[in-house]
């Protein structure tokens, strides 16, 4: 399994509290959100990871080099990365012919979501925390029977459940390959100003995708400066208790 990391982004919100770098190389407890995140794969049982680049590239590739832990690691670089996120996953596409684990690198966790995502038995399979309170803003996973049937932000009623999606999701070779048809009809369309969850509705129209709850556990994304602060005050030391 290959672990594709999307780290391409500006992080224009977030650009003041990380001194002008990619927001993926903010510290938390001394360590960048990358760094943690390819630790967590080792910890899972991951040992290739692909990271997209885009703004300060030059410094994601330093600050990780070829391999972090036991995981190998490989950069390449979305030129686009201005655009659609899409652009960042379609980068990727030559990995897309065999199982993996799309993520994205703003999320500072434990390693044991990773294991739970990586070992779960369902081969297809979002993280979903149903203990979040909506604000609007959130990539919501919305089920019935046991599998994922949309992700909207902001969610919608007439669903058994809805969770935030963690941005985590793994597919088998099967799943990946049909993603990899899917985002290239879109980028053929000339959709490349859309975030990569934008497709992720016509994959879920076609094959099964289920979740694993991991509702209560510590985690978040960062977006904000004072998602740092929560992180460092809140986050990090029940990730470490």
């Amino acid at each position: 399994m290959t672990a594709i990391i999307l780290a391409a982004g500006v992080g224009k919100r977030l650009l003041a509290a990380s001194g002008g770098r990619p927001k993926c190389l903010v510290e938390i407890g001394g360590k960048s959100l990358l760094v943690r995140l390819i630790d967590n794969l080792g910890e899972a049982g991951v040992r290739d990871a692909v990271v997209v680049t885009g703004f300060g590239a030059d410094a994601v590739q330093s600050a990780v080099g070829t391999a972090v832990g036991g995981v190998r690691v490989r950069c390449i670089v979305n030129p686009r990365y201005r655009e659609g996120a899409i652009l960042s996953l379609w980068a990727a596409r030559d990995w897309l012919s065999g199982p993996v684990v799309v993520m994205d690198a703003d999320v500072l966790c434990p390693a044991e979501m990773l294991r739970r995502l990586v070992g779960s038995p369902q081969p297809n399979c979002f993280l979903l925390d149903a203990s979040v309170v909506a604000t609007g803003e959130e990539q919501m996973l919305l089920t019935a029977n046991g599998r994922v049937r949309d992700i909207v932000r902001g969610g919608a009623p007439g669903y058994e459940l809805a969770g935030e999606s963690v941005g985590f999701l793994k597919l088998s070779a099967a799943a990946a390959s049909l993603l990899r048809d899917l985002l290239a009809e879109r980028v053929a369309r000339g959709d490349t100003g859309i975030e990569h969850e934008e497709v992720y509705p016509d994959l879920l129209a076609h094959i099964s995708v289920g979740f694993e709850r991991i509702d209560g556990m510590p985690w978040t994304e960062i977006d904000f400066p004072e998602d740092i602060d929560r992180a460092v005050r809140e986050i990090l030391p029940r990730i470490e208790s």
